[in-house]
Order: structure tokens, then sequence, then C-alpha cells
């Protein structure tokens, strides 16, 4: 069975290749849409991830991609990007483009539009894929806590009956003594 990354250290402790990082960076992002609290989706970014310069070719350039990512998430949901991501080796010693960036409008478009957290790594891209739908409200329960929550509920409601049984049965006692009189 295979299970997506929850986290950019779940990316790199998977990846053995430039090719299956990209897999798996994509995976994490599709998992990503799942977040329905900024607390989950800074769970996602918390953990430093494991350099993958000396793991694969072109390593370095997955390290400078997960800090830029881990950034510029933090700014979506209004957090401070982990100490982790402004690490001097996660910065791309050259400058990479996105690789449809092969004309030289595309490559303007690029500079042009790369946001931040990417410039700030060597990165280009004209557009970056973030996911992140945070809805209003509450955030989302796993069924294991729906679960725990109506149970707590049941446990909850059996007491108060159990304690309104034990009231209204003194209360008969005390009648039954009195004669059953007013």
């Amino acid at each position: 069975m295979n299970v997506r990354p929850k986290s950019l250290q779940d990316v790199a402790q998977n990846s053995e290749t430039l090719d299956e990082f990209g897999r798996h960076l994509r995976d994490w992002l599709h998992e990503l849409r799942r977040a329905s609290s900024r607390a989950q989706a800074a769970a996602s970014i918390a953990h430093e991830p494991p350099r993958l310069r000396d793991k694969f070719p072109q390593g370095q350039v997955a390290d400078a991609w997960l800090g830029a990512y881990a950034e510029h998430l933090s700014g979506k949901i209004g957090r401070a990007a982990p100490a982790w991501s402004f690490s001097p080796d996660r910065i791309a010693s050259e400058p990479v483009f996105d690789a449809y960036a092969d004309s030289p409008a595309l490559r303007n478009l690029a500079l042009a539009r790369s946001p931040l957290a990417f410039k700030r790594r060597n990165i280009f891209t004209p557009s970056v894929d973030l996911p992140l739908r945070l809805r209003a409200g509450r955030p989302g329960k796993t069924v294991e806590e729906k679960r725990k929550t109506n149970a707590d509920r049941q446990r909850r409601f059996r007491n108060a009956r159990l304690v309104e049984l034990a009231e209204l049965r003194k209360l008969a006692r005390k009648h039954a003594r009195s004669g059953g009189t007013r």
C-alpha cells in the first residue's frame, strides 16, 4: 500500500531520486488539500526534513524546494516559517527555472511571478501549486475523534440519567415513608 507523505519530512525521507522527490512533493501537496486548520498545515512543515544534497544528484535543488514550500506555506497560514527553512544549504547554488520555462518569455514570467520564498532560494517558477483551502469554522475531525466524542457524549448522557433515576427513587422512598400524602 502506498501512503502519501503527510509532511515535508516524509517527502525527503522517502525520496531516493529527483523523480521520486517530485512525485512525493506532488503527493504532499495533494494531502495538503485535506488540511482543515492552520495547525494541521503548520504540522506538515514543522519538522526539518533530512538533507537530500548527498542522497542523489540535484538533491541541493530538492532541499531548496523544501525550504521554499515551508516558507511559502507559513506565509499563507499567517505563521512564522520554521527556522530550518532559512538554512543556507536550503538555497540552490545556481538559478533553477521551472521545467516549462524554456523560452525567454516564460523565463521572464517566472522571474516576475515567483513568490519571494522561492526567489530567496534561487528558484523561479511562474506559478506555485499550494492547494490550501482552509474552511471557516471548526477543523475537520478524523473518524476516531468522532467516535471518541460520541462515546463521551453517550457516557455523560447515561450518567445524567442515572443521577436523575437515583433522585427519583429517593423522592419515591421519601414519599412512601410519609404515607403517600402530601
